[in-house]
């Protein structure tokens, strides 16, 4: 007893003898307000604190819609269409018969011999044959050698017979269109290859000097 006559009021309160008093300020109302509390006991004066919240805790769900995957191929594929370097060569007389023939071959070298032969599926000993009787033209002139490498764009031609009469003769071209790219050994190069098997043209048309 001598102990607890030395505590004032207050201690006596906060250690639980003496009736309770509940202490209602600006700032306790507030937090009642806050929270919905009905009571907020406050003891010795001591508020209670207050937990804040952070914007950090707080995850917003944005609502733009990043662009597709599929949109975008859209998109890369019409520029692919629109560049000049990637579309083939379509540099062909407009009057020329359209029965000619488009075709992928593999071929080891652009040789002029090498060239033909893939596109006509011809023997290598015709290819021979040919050159010896003066019966190859590369862009209309004379082939002087077999050998001679060709490039995009050029005309082979192989004469199968000649009209004198209407000064005619009936060919067979090949014109080289496009390299591909490689094989998977990268011995040999896939080429887009334009084919005539029968072409009759005037002389003056498929000749030149």
């Amino acid at each position: 007893m001598r102990q607890l006559g030395r505590l004032n009021p207050r201690h006596l309160l906060a250690a639980g003898y003496g009736p309770r008093r509940t202490e209602w300020g600006p700032r306790t109302i507030h937090t009642r307000q806050l929270f919905g509390c009905s009571s907020l006991p406050v003891l010795g004066g001591h508020r209670p604190a207050v937990k804040s919240w952070s914007l950090h805790h707080l995850r917003f769900k944005s609502k733009t819609k990043a662009p597709s995957h599929t949109a975008q191929e859209e998109k890369d594929e019409v520029e692919d269409k629109n560049d000049p370097e990637d579309s083939d060569y379509e540099d062909v007389d407009p009057n020329l018969p359209k029965d000619y023939k488009d075709m992928e071959k593999y071929v080891p070298s652009f040789r002029y011999d090498v060239v033909l032969k893939a596109g006509l599926d011809l023997a290598r000993n015709k290819i021979d044959d040919a050159f010896y009787r003066n019966k190859l033209r590369l862009n209309g002139q004379k082939l002087i050698k077999k050998s001679k490498t060709v490039k995009v764009g050029d005309t082979l031609d192989l004469v199968m017979s000649e009209n004198n009469e209407t000064n005619t003769i009936i060919l067979m071209r090949v014109i080289l269109r496009r390299v591909l790219g490689e094989s998977n050994d990268g011995d040999k190069y896939k080429v887009s290859i334009r084919r005539w098997k029968g072409l009759e043209l005037a002389k003056d048309e498929a000749f030149k000097p």
